[in-house]
């Protein structure tokens, strides 16, 4: 028989005592958070997590997709982050095998600098082989061939050259695994559920006050370390309780802005262009093409930060400038646009260059400044949050002041990926489905892990349910497993963060539809509520005009 997954009870609709004292409530459930979530609940401290939005809905869906060490901050000098960055690389191949992936790229018309840097990038991945998977093990740069470059599109005389990172086809679903790894040791998650205020007893903050935006159900948490993980919006949780705002510091004057393209597919490798003002990629995924990003100095409220296509007008002059692609492009060729805006450690002048701007992370222990209890994290990358949360619950463990057991987090697989290699998994799971669609069985396989086969019972008990609704071979089931196992409570966290289905773009309104109703009837929605979630998911899903 499948195993059934284990649901995410959403606790703030759950019957408890208020009373009750948490060791850590970590506020924002980014790539951040849930790291620190998970890093915390697996050695033994009792956690919650809650978020405003939805899991990684924000900044760590804004990405590139890419799990990589960075080699523009080898161009800054700092060794530190890119050998952090890439150990981190090379730990998550091995926790995150379905997720995680080496991926090509191509350099065009590298000099001698480009030459030295990927040198001293292969020096500092020495033990980027180390993985349990031989699947992931990442050759040493090398040049480009002139068959390939004439195979790629790329000019065969241009020295192009190619070395590896890995990418992570889904940052939604990876930040996902780290929230349901967090909870399979025992913490509490909830999404869609809004950090109101701080609560505090004299100058000590001893939890927080948070309101289920759908429900508009409240209760006050208590915990005795809260950690504001909310990246961006850091600076104004801060200001948001009387007592804590004298630890925000000056508002940050500049954030860092970076979109995205998806177009149809352009290029048969990634190519990086680098420019005097930031470097953007044109990468292949999922048969189509993403290109970005770009590094735009942001200096409004980061509430009021939205996609517009002003910024993209200006993005694809950039692009057709370069002469990254063979063909210009413009506004009609692309399917989907997203972005965000990244936390920084630095950039907090109006003159500030995003760009150069560090992507380190830091653990800020507000009792510097007379606010006990409260922890505030920033920077940091994507690659780097599981290091970071290691990193920032040793300062969590000195605040409460008890040991606890090593960390387990770079060892042991997230929730769903204890699949061991790659290759084998996936042919085991098409070779058991002789009867379904290769691509489904694949998709299910890499999304969901050991997961697979639960959501694949539910299309065989179920035969609408197997329906295949794009090219990947993503089901309807897909749709019952996020709502029913995955805590997906709109729309938009199906289509956008618990499958593929609204990453590409619109899917059309048969598809859009048969979405809604699926997730209807699971979630208990009325016409109005449902025909209001297909209005929302059309708009989250439209180019900006």
């Amino acid at each position: 028989m499948t195993p059934t997954p284990t649901p995410m009870p959403r606790f703030v609709e759950s019957p408890g005592s208020s009373h009750d004292v948490l060791d850590v409530l970590v506020v924002g459930g980014g790539i951040t958070g849930a790291a620190l979530a998970y890093e915390a609940a697996s050695r033994g401290a009792s956690v919650a997590l809650v978020e405003a939005g939805d899991f990684g809905a924000a900044t760590s869906a804004a990405t590139g997709k890419l799990v990589h060490g960075g080699l523009r901050y080898l161009k800054q000098l700092d060794v530190r982050l890119v050998r952090e960055s890439l150990r981190e690389r090379r730990i998550l191949c091995d926790i995150a095998p379905t997720m995680v992936h080496p991926y090509p790229i191509a350099l065009p018309g590298a000099g001698v600098v480009e030459r030295a840097g990927l040198t001293a990038y292969d020096v500092l991945s020495f033990d980027r082989n180390r993985v349990h998977d031989p699947g992931k093990r990442i050759p040493r740069h090398r040049a480009v061939t002139r068959q390939e470059a004439l195979a790629w599109g790329l000019d065969p005389d241009d020295h192009a050259l190619l070395y590896h990172d890995c990418t992570m086809p889904s940052p939604e679903r990876l930040t996902l695994a780290f929230v349901r790894s967090a909870v399979a040791y025992g913490a509490r998650a909830s999404n869609h559920t809004r950090a109101e205020r701080f609560l505090l007893d004299g100058d000590r903050v001893v939890g927080a006050t948070v309101t289920d935006v759908l429900t508009g159900t409240s209760r006050d948490l208590r915990a005795r370390v809260v950690v504001n993980a909310t990246g961006p919006w850091a600076h104004d949780v801060l200001m948001g309780t009387s007592g804590t705002e004298r630890t925000a510091g000056p508002r940050p004057a500049v954030r860092s802005e970076g979109i995205y393209l998806v177009t149809r597919r352009l290029t048969e490798v990634m190519t990086l262009h680098v420019t005097p003002h930031g470097h953007f990629s044109c990468a292949p995924w999922r048969g189509h093409s993403l290109i970005g990003p770009t590094e735009k100095a942001y200096r409004g409220e980061v509430a009021d930060w939205r996609l517009t296509r002003a910024s993209v007008e200006e993005f694809l002059v950039a692009i057709n400038a370069a002469g990254l692609l063979r063909e210009p492009i413009g506004y009609d060729d692309l399917l989907f646009a997203y972005g965000g805006l990244r936390p920084l450690t630095e950039a907090t002048t109006d003159d500030a260059d995003t760009y150069t701007a560090s992507r380190a992370s830091e653990a800020v222990d507000h009792a510097d400044d007379g606010i006990d209890g409260l922890i505030t994290l920033t920077g940091g990358k994507y690659t780097t949050s599981r290091g970071f949360a290691e990193e920032a619950f040793g300062v969590v463990a000195r605040k409460l002041g008890r040991r606890f057991p090593r960390s387990v987090s770079r060892y042991v697989p997230l929730d769903g990926c204890g699949t061991g290699p790659l290759a084998p998994f996936l042919a085991a799971a098409v070779a058991a489905h002789p009867e379904r669609d290769r691509a489904t069985v694949e998709w299910l396989a890499l999304a969901h892990g050991t997961g697979h086969e639960a959501v694949l019972a539910l299309a065989d008990a179920d035969p609408r349910l197997g329906r295949v609704l794009d090219a990947d071979g993503e089901v309807l089931a897909q749709v019952v497993a996020a709502c029913r196992w995955e805590q997906a409570r709109s729309l938009r966290d199906v289509l956008l963060r618990r499958t593929g289905l609204g990453t590409l773009g619109d899917p059309g309104d048969e598809v859009l539809e048969a979405v809604a109703e699926v997730a209807a009837a699971e979630l208990g929605w009325d016409d109005a509520r449902r025909d209001t979630e297909l209005d929302d998911a059309r708009g989250a899903l439209a180019l900006p005009t």
